[in-house]
């Protein structure tokens, strides 16, 4: 850490993925610093510097016995860090996702299966439009989800109450 709050980024290679971003907090794995941006998860895994955005973390979050950040994102990747110096970044990778989150409905459908709507918003571009998804929850595939009726009116309620530009 650096004068007056600054985290100096000790990895060329991160601190031009990182850019102008400001670091939220700063930790360090095995494998080099691991910060926390406004708009994401920067760190280096061995091989290249890499961030995900807190957007797309479908849901994760701190194992305290292991030391790791861990997380799926929403396209069903997955993807953890472990940590030899936490920081803030358990409290900030919680906060930052839930930031992320504008809308989750859970729907009843007919024989006890359930559908997910979620609205998350890019931290990156607070203007742009929200990131509508639709998933399945118990008892239902994904294909049936797309094709419900029920499904497909509320979604259309929802945007109509969240999407304000």
């Amino acid at each position: 850490m650096a004068l007056f709050g600054r985290t100096s980024i000790d990895d060329p290679a991160l601190r031009q993925l990182v850019g102008n971003r400001r670091v939220l907090a700063s930790g360090r794995s095995p494998l080099g610093q691991v910060l926390g941006l406004p708009d994401a998860l920067a760190f280096s895994d061995g091989t290249a510097c890499r961030e995900v955005a807190w957007h797309e973390v479908d849901h994760g979050g701190w194992d305290h016995d292991s030391r790791t950040l861990r997380w799926t994102t929403v396209d069903g990747g997955s993807g953890s860090v472990s940590l030899s110096e936490t920081g803030r970044l358990p409290d900030l990778f919680n906060e930052r996702v839930t930031a992320s989150i504008a809308c989750v409905r859970t729907i009843a459908l007919a024989d006890h299966a359930t559908a997910v709507i979620t609205a998350r918003r890019n931290l990156a571009e607070p203007a742009s439009a929200l990131i509508w998804r639709v998933t399945s929850g118990k008892g239902i595939q994904n294909g049936q989800v797309a094709e419900d009726p029920l499904v497909a009116r509320e979604l259309v309620r929802l945007r109509a109450e969240y999407d304000l530009g």
